[in-house]
């Protein structure tokens, strides 16, 4: 007989309108007809899911599927930092389960949405060392804080985004809701002056719309931001949109979505290790990070390669 295997299931209930609260019965019995071992931790309050994930490591957990959108996802990667920031792992391997609002980066790493196909993927994976972002930056009130993301993190409009997205209803849908929040975003922003460094080179400087910092290819809904990023490969893809008003961002934002942008003008785009950004004007310019705002520029992103095992397909 084939010995079951044990996988923990971190669960936001609030996610997608409460949809993961209603899935997560129907993920549990698939994956013990796969032959799993389950045990459900439900997340109580913002944060909550990195302190679980962190517990779980320290118990020697070997699976561990979050489910949840993508600020479920990433809240649980914060559990691989320790007390110190300190980048600590171990042997775990990542799961991702979607039920959220936010379901970019099941895109990328080819993850189903329904429960029992969601089972059957990971009866069938693999572990995987993937590469996430180390953002070293400051909160809204000028601390020093340090977090890791797994998909993409932007300054500029996208923070702006992340705030009324997040304020929001839910019930429109992941696509829906964060192409109004981007529409209501760029009637209230005004583009920040910022200075870019890639790898000790310049890369941008002045007045810009938005930068991404992408580990995976999609943010924002389904937006293709960066079509060529791989989270296997040891480099972020950097792609700026420049000085562009209302008008032109809102006619990109169709290019965007199937990845047709990056030569269009006011477009730049480049790969790097390490991105260093400051804010050159007299306003702040905000940080989206996996869907989540969590406070401002002076910021450095920093590749942490094959941080973590995810399970995806051989």
């Amino acid at each position: 007989m084939t010995p079951r295997k044990s996988i923990d299931v971190v669960v936001n209930p609030r996610a997608g309108a409460g949809r993961a609260a209603r899935l997560v019965g129907d993920l549990v019995r698939e994956l013990a007809r796969h032959g799993f071992d389950v045990e459900v931790h439900r997340t109580e309050r913002p944060g909550h899911g990195g302190v679980i994930v962190r517990r779980l490591v320290d118990e020697g957990a070997k699976n561990i599927a979050v489910m949840g959108g993508d600020g479920s996802f990433h809240e649980a990667v914060q559990g691989l930092l320790t007390a110190d920031g300190t980048l600590d792992a171990r042997d775990v391997a990542l799961a991702l389960v979607p039920a959220g609002t936010g379901g970019d980066l099941k895109k990328t790493l080819g993850v189903p949405d329904d429960p029992a196909e969601v089972a059957k993927f990971i009866a069938e994976a693999r572990p995987k060392k993937m590469d996430l972002g180390q953002l070293d930056h400051r909160t809204y009130d000028g601390r020093s804080s340090r977090r890791l993301f797994a998909n993409i993190a932007s300054f500029g409009v996208g923070g702006l985004v992340d705030k009324l997205v997040n304020e929001g209803p839910k019930w429109l849908g992941g696509r829906a809701t964060f192409f109004l929040g981007t529409l209501r975003a760029s009637f209230a922003y005004k583009n920040v002056r910022v200075r870019v460094t890639c790898d000790d080179e310049l890369f941008f400087e002045g007045p810009a719309y938005a930068i991404s910092v992408a580990n995976g290819r999609y943010f924002g809904g389904g937006m293709q931001i960066a079509p060529a990023a791989d989270p296997f490969d040891g480099i972020f893809d950097v792609v700026a949109l420049g000085d562009m008003g209302r008008v032109q961002s809102t006619l990109l934002a169709t290019k965007i979505y199937k990845g047709a942008h990056l030569t269009e003008p006011l477009v730049t785009h480049r790969r790097a290790k390490v991105v260093h950004a400051v804010s050159t004007g007299v306003e702040d310019c905000l940080l989206d990070v996996d869907g989540e705002a969590p406070g401002k520029l002076e910021a450095t992103f920093t590749v942490r390669e094959g941080a973590v095992s995810v399970l995806v397909r051989p």
